[in-house]
């Protein structure tokens, strides 16, 4: 200790010691937040069991960017619904919500390994003469369908599969009053019970946005 120094006390030097302690720790922590997170890796379909599973989870890859994750799942499905007539959006005080009605036509998209059947059966219906763009009417889609299937017999495992679906029966080119379909007319096909609920609630989800009105048609990939 040099002349004059004033010497160094036990509580002087257990202060300073508390104070190095607090500075290293405050720049490890700031050093920490400096360092960013790693990234959570993104999921895959096989991660989840359902397509509802996989839709709430948002973080698989949208194949064909219509905000529908994994359609290749089983159902349950997001909307909790198998027969494609999703219903409108309704907002709190009663009335419909906003949605869109493109001037062109949309094309509604699914995967064709996933719905083989429904493929097969929409190819066969087109070749006898039923028409590919659709238009959307949500309106009084269950007393068409229920019209169009009443003398259809039920079987095991299977549903009766129709084309145009009861909600793409709107007025439109080719589907007005007396034109075929004559609104509650369709081509109808057996198909496996899984497949045609997934397809139906799959289209559901993918037509929610859109307006009654909205032209649309299959597009499978």
């Amino acid at each position: 200790m040099g002349p004059g120094a004033r010497p160094v006390t036990r509580r002087a030097l257990i202060v300073a010691v508390v104070l190095a302690a607090l500075a290293a720790t405050a720049v490890a922590v700031s050093a920490a937040s400096a360092t960013p997170a790693s990234p959570r890796p993104t999921a895959t379909c096989g991660d989840y069991a359902t397509q509802a599973a996989a839709q709430r989870a948002h973080d698989t890859r949208d194949a064909d960017g219509d905000g529908v994750y994994c359609e290749s799942l089983p159902c349950p499905c997001a909307n909790g619904n198998s027969g494609g007539a999703a219903p409108r959006p309704v907002a709190s005080h009663g009335t419909a919500t906003s949605c869109t009605r493109p001037r062109g036509v949309v094309p509604i998209g699914f995967s064709a390994t996933t719905y083989p059947d429904i493929r097969a059966h929409w190819l066969r219906a087109l070749r006898r003469g039923w028409p590919r763009i659709l238009v959307l009417d949500r309106s009084g889609a269950d007393a068409r369908r229920d019209r169009l299937l009443a003398g259809i017999p039920t079987r095991p495992g299977m549903d009766r599969d129709e084309y145009p679906p009861a909600v793409g029966r709107g007025r439109g080119a080719h589907l007005v009053r007396g034109s075929n379909p004559r609104g509650w007319r369709a081509d109808v096909a057996y198909v496996p019970s899984a497949e045609n609920r997934s397809h139906g609630s799959t289209m559901g989800i993918k037509l929610r946005r859109l307006c009654d009105g909205t032209r649309f048609r299959y597009v499978f990939y």
